[in-house]
C-alpha cells in the first residue's frame, strides 16, 4: 500500500515511491521485456518469477543505498524502476533505471531520474554518482547527458540477457551540476 511507503516523490505526472513486493509482476513484465533485459546486467528475458521476487526482496528500501523505486504513472500504474546500487563508500555510488518500452521517448526517465537524484543525493550525502549504458542503447546515454552526466570512460560489461559481453559507456555526475 502506498500509505506504508517510506518515501513518495512527486514530479510532473509521475509518482516515485519505494518498490513494494506486490510490484513483482510489473517488474517482471517490464524488466523481462526482450528490449529491456539486454540493457541491464542481471535480468533475463523472460525473467522468471523466482528471480524477480528475489530481486524485489533485495531491492527494498532500507534507508541506505542499495534499493530500487517504482516509477508510477497515475493513469497506467508502474512504468519502470530506478535506484541506487549498494557500493562501499559514497564516491562509488551509481544509479540505474529502466522504463516500459510503451513509454519510451516521452521524457519519463529523465524526469524520474532528476527527481530521484535531487532527493537522494543530499539524503545520502553523495557528491558524485556514476551510471553506465550499453553502447547499443544510446537513448539511455542521452538521458544521462541531459541531466549533466559526463562521459568518464568505456569498457565491457555482461548482461544475463546477452550471449557475450558488450561495450558500455561510463558516466559520472557531480550532483551540484545536476541539470534541471
Amino acid at each position: 500500500m502506498i500509505e506504508d511507503c517510506s518515501f513518495i516523490l512527486t514530479t510532473v505526472g509521475l509518482l516515485i515511491r519505494e518498490l513494494l513486493l506486490d510490484d513483482w509482476q510489473a517488474m517482471q513484465r517490464i524488466g523481462g521485456h526482450p528490449s529491456v533485459a539486454p540493457t541491464l546486467a542481471t535480468f533475463t528475458s523472460p525473467w522468471v518469477e523466482v528471480e524477480v521476487k528475489t530481486w524485489s526482496v533485495h531491492s527494498l528500501f532500507r534507508g541506505r543505498p542499495g534499493f530500487r523505486a517504482a516509477i508510477v504513472l497515475s493513469e497506467f500504474g508502474v512504468i519502470g524502476s530506478l535506484g541506487l546500487d549498494k557500493a562501499p563508500g559514497p564516491e562509488n555510488q551509481s544509479c540505474a533505471y529502466f522504463i516500459d518500452p510503451a513509454f519510451w521517448g516521452q521524457g519519463y526517465a529523465t524526469v524520474a531520474l532528476w527527481c530521484f537524484l535531487k532527493t537522494f543525493g543530499p539524503r545520502f550525502d553523495l557528491s558524485e554518482i556514476g551510471a553506465n549504458h550499453f553502447e547499443d542503447n544510446p537513448t539511455s546515454g542521452a538521458v544521462l547527458r541531459k541531466l549533466g552526466f559526463k562521459k568518464s570512460g568505456s569498457g565491457m560489461a555482461k548482461s544475463q540477457a546477452r550471449l557475450e559481453p558488450a561495450p558500455v559507456t561510463l558516466y559520472r555526475l557531480k550532483l551540484e551540476e545536476l541539470k534541471a
